[in-house]
């Protein structure tokens, strides 16, 4: 009798899948349990087994569950920014009326800048390739290198992206904002004039809620990725890039006439208050490990 355990034990260690086996077999008899004798136990046992090895199949898998987790809040973004039904009424009365506030405070610098830009019209067509796509490829590209730079970096500014697209899509639906370039002031419509592109007005359907000039995400995440490349990049010319990119940004979505100067300052505000916020929640959430981790350890020391 006392040499069947040892024995046991190395048919155990020479079998590698004897142990997933018995975890497998475990599993369908706890299942039958539950379905079969709605037994509570065996039904908490099932659970906590298939959750267990979900966990497992996140943790072997994290780079694609998170690229998963950011496509699919964008995903949803876009998706409800559709679902609203553009009021072009009140979206054109609210874009003449950030006009008008910017005039008064001097800071209507769309027309003069589009001007300036426009005496180089094939400049201007690469802005509007850029304001396209562009932005959103190089921001794609900054969280799967950042995600490979720190991992808590990466958590970081992705809950911060989605903080800022919750607080940005209750300003739409709260008040909608036409572009510069369909308001009526005298802002040239660049993407249809130049490139024949329409992305939305009151003639067409668009691929985005065409009356969400306010704010602008384009500036915020600019704000973002150039933040992000300036604390995690190695390289003086990546924290160059980092500083230069959002007022690249800035510059395109104004030429283009899809923003006014206001909405890229309550797109960066948005932007920078939502990295605030994550980066309080983290460290609320490492005093909370430190002190459980603390008080754990205290429980088991000697004497205790």
């Amino acid at each position: 009798m006392a040499q069947r355990a040892p024995e046991r034990k190395r048919s155990q260690a020479s079998d590698p899948g004897s142990g997933d086996d018995r975890d497998g077999e475990d599993d369908e008899r706890d299942e039958d349990e539950c379905v079969q004798r709605a037994n509570p136990s065996s039904c908490a046992r099932a659970y906590n087994r298939r959750v267990a090895q979900v966990g497992r199949l996140v943790s072997r898998h994290d780079g694609w569950s998170q690229v998963a987790v950011v496509l699919s809040a964008v995903g949803c973004y876009e998706l409800i920014r559709l679902a609203l039904p553009p009021d072009w009424p009140l979206a054109v009365a609210h874009a003449r009326a950030v006009d008008s506030w910017e005039r008064r405070r001097h800071i209507a610098w769309e027309p003069g800048l589009q001007r300036m830009f426009l005496g180089a019209p094939e400049l201007v067509e690469g802005m509007n390739l850029f304001y396209i796509a562009g932005n959103f490829l190089l921001t794609g590209a900054f969280f799967a290198w950042l995600y490979r730079r720190s991992r808590s970096g990466f958590a970081l500014f992705r809950n911060a992206f989605l903080l800022a697209m919750v607080v940005s899509l209750v300003i739409d639906w709260r008040y909608p904002t036409a572009p510069p370039r369909l308001a009526g002031i005298g802002i040239e419509d660049t993407l249809r004039t130049l490139s024949g592109i329409e992305i939305g007005s009151p003639r067409s359907a668009g691929l985005t809620d065409p009356v969400a000039a306010v704010p602008s995400l384009h500036a915020g995440w600019a704000l973002g990725v150039g933040a992000g490349m300036m604390a995690y990049s190695r390289s003086m010319l990546g924290k160059a890039a980092g500083a230069v990119y959002p007022l690249v940004v800035d510059v395109t979505v104004i030429v283009t006439g899809n923003h006014f100067v206001l909405d890229t300052v309550t797109g960066t505000v948005i932007v920078a208050a939502s990295l605030g916020v994550a980066s309080a929640m983290d460290r609320v959430e490492v005093v909370r490990f430190r002190t459980r981790r603390g008080v754990e350890q205290s429980g088991s020391s000697p004497g205790s």
